[in-house]
């Protein structure tokens, strides 16, 4: 649908201006969707994206989320990870975006959330986000929770000196399964839901429905590239690491 440039849909993104958070605020921008960004060093933000408005603020007081979301169609919210298994930044987080959609009548938030055990694991980042779907749920706001899986962009940038001489860096098992997710997918999925007017009121699944191990992911990566890629599997790290020294 396309929008003349006076009724395009704003979305303001919360917690975007880490590494992940990147890739969603260019997804929107280059979607054509108006797009504030709360962060805490408004003038860097403001020079990475000069056609994004910034406004100064924490994620995690009430106040400055509020003003955030104020005349906005839409909020995506991405949670901070905690350190140490601590699920408690997390959940501040998303209390505060909640009661700061709640005092703005904001139209849409929608979480950038994770594949979702069934049981409590003991592990905060899966944790956290089941808890946090289940307060979105009894707030009143209007919503949309993205089911996401393992980053495949993150996996492909984690040494690409090292990928571009046919290894493709992990320590973990090149046959382990893994079920993946392009972040601009995610960002696609919620700009059509803002596009559309939409909530969801519930979760999408963005998750790829086909799992691959690493070796999967090397040998497609090869298939691309036209030459053999191996998978580091359990590889020592340390040598590859100050191999990658010289190649990045």
């Amino acid at each position: 649908q396309e929008y003349p440039p006076s009724n395009k849909p704003t979305i303001t993104v919360l917690g975007g201006t880490g590494h992940v958070g990147v890739t969603y605020i260019e997804e929107f921008l280059t979607a054509g969707l108006r797009t504030r960004i709360l962060a805490r060093s408004p003038e860097n933000v403001g020079r990475r994206f000069p056609q994004a408005e910034v406004v100064r603020g924490s994620m995690l007081e009430q106040d400055d989320v509020v003003r955030a979301m104020e005349g906005v169609d839409a909020a995506f919210l991405i949670t901070p990870i905690g350190g140490n298994n601590d699920p408690e930044p997390e959940l501040r987080a998303a209390r505060t975006a909640i009661a700061a959609a709640q005092t703005t009548q904001l139209a849409h938030l929608i979480y950038a959330s994770q594949l979702l055990p069934e049981k409590p694991t003991g592990v905060a980042i899966l944790d956290a986000k089941v808890k946090i779907e289940e307060m979105l749920a009894a707030s009143g706001v209007a919503w949309s929770s993205l089911c996401i899986g393992c980053y495949m962009d993150e996996w492909l940038g984690m040494a690409p000196g090292l990928l571009r001489i046919g290894i493709l860096l992990n320590p973990l098992s090149a046959d382990l399964n893994f079920s993946f997710t392009c972040k601009q997918d995610v960002a696609r999925v919620a700009v059509e839901l803002v596009q559309q007017g939409r909530t969801v009121n519930g979760t999408l699944d963005v998750i790829e429905p086909i799992p691959r191990t690493l070796a999967d992911v090397a040998e497609l990566i090869g298939q691309i590239l036209g030459r053999k890629v191996v998978a580091s599997g359990s590889w020592p790290l340390l040598p590859l690491m100050r191999m990658a020294r010289f190649l990045l």
